[in-house]
C-alpha cells in the first residue's frame, strides 16, 4: 500500500473513532434496557451474595435456638422471616430439574380443593342456503385438585449448622429442590397411587409390545409411531413430548438398519454425531424417575416404561408457598424407616421444607399415551 493511502486511512480512522465512540456512549445513556444489561449484572450478583449470607445467618440462629419457628409467610414466635433467597432458590432448583415444573400447567389454588372445568370440542358445519346448522354440544367435566402435603426432612448436626456458610445453605436448597422435583415427576408420570399419573390414570390408552418383547430394551422405533396414533390429533401441540429413561433411549440408539453388514448405520445417529432433538418430530426428555433397562428382567414384563405426555394437560396446583421449620426437640425416623433419631440427645436439628399441592392428569383419553412391555 502506498504511503499516501496509509496516511489517508489513518486520518479517516482518527476522525471516525471518536465520533463512533461518542455516539455509542450516547446510545447507551439513552437506552435504559441496554444500560441494565451492561451494568446490572454486578449489582444482581452482589444482591444474591447478600441474600445467601443472610440465609446462612438465619440458619445459624435457627440451629442455636435463637429463633424457635419460622415460615415464609410469618413466624409463630414473632421472630424474623426466613430470607426470600431460601424460598426462591428451592423454587428455581425444582423448576430446573423437574419436568412438571418446566412443562406442566401451573394452577394457583385458592383453597384446599379446587375444580378446573374442562370441555370437549364442538363441530362446525357447512350448509346450503336455507338449511339449518346442526347443533353440537361439548361434553363438560372437571379436573379436581385436592391439596396434599409434600415435604423434605433433613437432619443436620448442630455443629455443622452453627458454622453454616452461604455455600452450605445453597447446597441444602439444592437437595430440597431436587427431591421435590423428583417427587413431582414420579407423581405426574408414574403415579404415586391408583388413578394418578400417566401410567395409572384411568382411560389413558397405550401400546403393548409384541409377544416375547417382555423387557424395555425390546422397544423399536415403530412402537413409538403406534403410541402417537393413540393421541387425539387435536391434542397434539408444542407441549406434547416423550419421557423415558436414558437407558431406554440408548436401546433405540443401538438399533441399526443392517447389523451384519453396516456397523455404523444407526437409525438415530452415528458414533460421534449429535442426538436428534425429536423422535418422529416430537421432542423428548430423559428422566431418572422412569423405568430403566438395568432392572431385573423378570420384573419388566407387563410394565409401562415410556410416556407420551401432553404437559399442557398435566395440572399442578399450589396452595401457598413453601414452609420452612426447624427443630432440635423432635424425634424423627432415619432413612432406614425404623431407626429413631433423638435430635436433642444427639445435638442435631432437623430442617423441614413442606408445601401443599396436587398434580392431576387432564384429558386422559385424548392427550396422553404410553408403551408397555409384553406379558412374556
Amino acid at each position: 500500500m502506498e504511503k499516501s493511502t496509509e496516511e489517508t486511512l489513518k486520518k479517516v480512522a482518527d476522525l471516525v473513532t471518536p465520533a463512533v465512540t461518542e455516539a455509542a456512549i450516547a446510545k447507551i445513556k439513552e437506552d435504559t434496557t441496554l444500560k441494565k444489561t451492561i451494568f446490572a449484572n454486578g449489582a444482581v450478583d452482589a444482591e444474591m451474595q447478600e441474600q445467601k449470607k443472610a440465609a446462612a445467618e438465619a440458619f445459624k440462629k435457627l440451629g442455636t435456638g435463637q429463633v424457635k419457628s419460622l415460615t415464609v409467610g410469618g413466624s409463630t414466635s414473632g421472630a424474623e422471616l426466613v430470607p426470600t433467597y431460601v424460598a426462591s432458590e428451592i423454587e428455581r432448583v425444582a423448576a430446573k430439574n423437574g419436568l412438571v415444573r418446566k412443562f406442566g400447567r401451573p394452577w394457583p389454588m385458592a383453597g384446599v380443593k379446587e375444580n378446573i372445568p374442562t370441555a370437549s370440542s364442538v363441530t362446525a358445519y357447512r350448509v346450503n342456503e336455507g338449511v339449518k346448522i346442526t347443533a353440537s354440544q361439548p361434553t363438560t367435566g372437571a379436573v379436581s385438585l385436592s391439596a396434599k402435603t409434600v415435604g423434605v426432612l433433613i437432619p443436620v448436626s448442630k455443629k455443622l449448622i452453627m458454622g453454616a456458610t452461604p455455600a452450605f445453605v445453597e447446597r441444602l436448597n439444592e437437595l430440597a429442590g431436587e427431591a421435590l422435583a423428583t417427587l413431582e415427576d414420579k407423581w405426574a408420570l408414574l403415579g404415586l397411587a391408583a388413578n394418578e399419573g400417566i401410567f395409572q390414570t384411568t382411560g389413558v390408552p397405550g401400546v403393548i409390545l409384541g409377544s416375547g418383547d417382555a423387557t424395555y430394551a425390546k422397544v423399536e422405533a415403530e412402537d413409538l409411531l403406534d403410541c402417537i396414533d393413540k393421541i387425539d390429533p387435536d391434542s397434539m401441540d408444542e407441549r406434547l413430548r416423550w419421557v423415558m429413561h436414558l437407558s431406554v433411549f440408548n436401546s433405540l440408539r443401538k438399533q441399526r438398519a443392517a447389523v451384519s453388514t453396516d456397523k455404523q448405520g444407526f437409525l438415530l445417529q452415528g458414533f460421534g454425531q449429535s442426538a436428534p432433538p425429536t423422535l418422529w418430530d416430537i421432542p423428548y426428555s430423559l428422566s431418572g424417575v422412569m423405568p430403566k433397562t438395568s432392572e431385573t428382567a423378570g420384573d419388566q414384563a407387563s410394565k409401562k416404561f415410556i410416556a407420551l405426555a401432553n404437559f399442557g394437560h398435566v395440572y399442578y396446583g399450589n396452595l401457598g408457598s413453601f414452609t420452612f421449620e426447624i427443630s432440635d426437640q423432635a424425634t424423627i425416623t432415619d432413612t432406614d424407616g425404623s431407626t429413631l433419631i433423638n435430635l436433642f440427645e444427639q445435638n442435631m436439628v432437623a430442617l423441614k421444607v413442606s408445601a401443599e399441592m396436587d398434580i392431576q392428569v387432564g384429558s386422559p383419553t385424548l392427550a396422553h399415551s404410553y408403551i408397555q412391555t409384553a406379558a412374556s
